[in-house]
């Protein structure tokens, strides 16, 4: 060991992490502090002397490491499996450079991401439990949120259900600043479901609509239907422009579908009003009112159509 590299070994054992001073030529450490002697398993004394590769589990990785250290000139934070002494394994972090003292040094320093990676896979198992739980939870929750049996099949909402949800989202957005829009569909060209349409006909039509909605929607989205028959679908996190696409993905479905009123075949059609929540809205009343107003204008236009209110 040359001079000037004894004088850097009482600095190294001040270094956090673990380094090592491995000689480029035959990749032997001649340096190392203690961490790296705790992390090998093996007494600094006996670690002088031995060559670093020796520890990577996969031998191949030697030569992948000193290659790109060649065309990069220094690898940093490199995923690696190190073998402490007695076989054991552990997944490291590692960085590797060339120093130049009187000689050419290869400086490597590496830590143990055993834990931190236990850890992670931990959180994102705890994350799937609880994303699970509160399903379930939903599922089983007992309150008025289906209003009719066929949008329970299709599994549509209540109105009281959705403007819950629909007051959370709103504080939500205004929180963390996120978009968020919504969609007011009405199915035109049949009549009352209540009072015009048999049983079995206003149940296919509700199944229908409904179901297409939730084909169409994210596991985020709020999706109910009004007294009125229209369907009011909320969309977090979603700008107009979004809303605008998924408006017409939805106006293209319905108007595939086909039933029959009195032994006559009709085509599904749509109207559709948008809006999305301004600035400085915490309510969302102000947000459904322009529903009203865009599905009014829509319906002005004619059917298969969809109008924006800002």
């Amino acid at each position: 060991m040359l001079a000037d590299e004894r004088a850097f070994q009482a600095l190294i054992d001040t270094v956090q992490g673990a380094l090592v001073l491995v000689t480029p030529a035959d990749g032997k450490i001649f340096a190392a502090n203690q961490l790296a002697a705790i992390l090998l398993g093996i007494p600094r004394t006996d670690l002088i002397g031995q060559p670093f590769f020796g520890h990577l589990a996969d031998p191949a990785d030697e030569a992948s490491l000193i290659t790109r250290l060649a065309q990069q000139g220094m690898l940093y934070n490199e995923e690696v499996m190190l073998k402490a002494k007695g076989g054991h394994q552990f997944n490291a972090q590692l960085s590797l450079r060339e120093v130049d003292f009187l000689r050419p040094v290869l400086a490597i320093s590496f830590s143990d991401r055993s834990e931190t990676v236990m850890m992670g896979r931990l959180l994102e198992s705890e994350r799937q439990v609880c994303e699970r739980v509160l399903k379930l939870a939903k599922e089983l929750k007992h309150e008025p949120r289906i209003t009719d049996a066929d949008d329970y099949l299709s599994g549509v909402l209540g109105m009281p259900a959705l403007l819950s949800g629909l007051a959370h989202e709103v504080g939500r957005a205004n929180r963390y600043g996120h978009s968020l829009s919504a969609l007011l569909i009405s199915i035109e060209g049949i009549p009352n479901f209540n009072h015009e349409l048999d049983k079995d006909t206003a149940g296919y039509i509700r199944r229908m609509t409904g179901s297409l909605c939730m084909q169409s929607a994210r596991d985020c989205d709020l999706i109910a239907r009004r007294e009125d028959g229209c369907l009011l679908l909320v969309l977090p996190y979603t700008p107009m422009q979004g809303a605008t696409r998924a408006a017409r993905r939805l106006i293209a479905s319905l108007s595939l579908q086909q039933f029959q009123v009195a032994g006559e075949n009709r085509s599904a059609a749509a109207c559709v009003g948008l809006s999305s929540l301004r600035k400085g809205e915490s309510s969302h009343k102000h947000l459904l009112a322009r529903l009203d107003l865009a599905l009014t204008r829509s319906r002005a236009q004619g059917i298969n159509t969809l109008a924006r209110q800002p």
